[in-house]
């Protein structure tokens, strides 16, 4: 994990408050991942995953914050966390 966190994250220069934030949002996305195979029936059950095991619920991932009355720089600090993340699986 550490080599893709790196491929991912590329140059970006983190303070530690934004790495913690990105790996616990990594978490949640690997905690969410079903472990069956998804069904297109709407009658079958959720599918299990890792969450249900640590939480004994579905863990989802984080909602995306409100950023209309926040600054500029909050927001461009925002993007540079979501950027690895969303790269995480490519």
């Amino acid at each position: 994990m550490k080599r893709i966190l790196l491929r991912v994250a590329k140059s970006a220069i983190m303070n530690f408050e934004e790495l913690t934030t990105l790996m616990a949002q990594i978490e949640a996305v690997l905690n969410s991942r079903p472990l069956s195979p998804l069904s297109s029936d709407p009658n079958d059950l959720n599918p299990l995953t890792p969450g249900h095991f640590l939480t004994n619920c579905a863990i989802s991932s984080f909602p995306e914050p409100y950023t209309a009355s926040d600054s500029l720089s909050y927001h461009s600090r925002w993007k540079l966390i979501q950027s690895p993340r969303d790269k995480f699986w490519c």
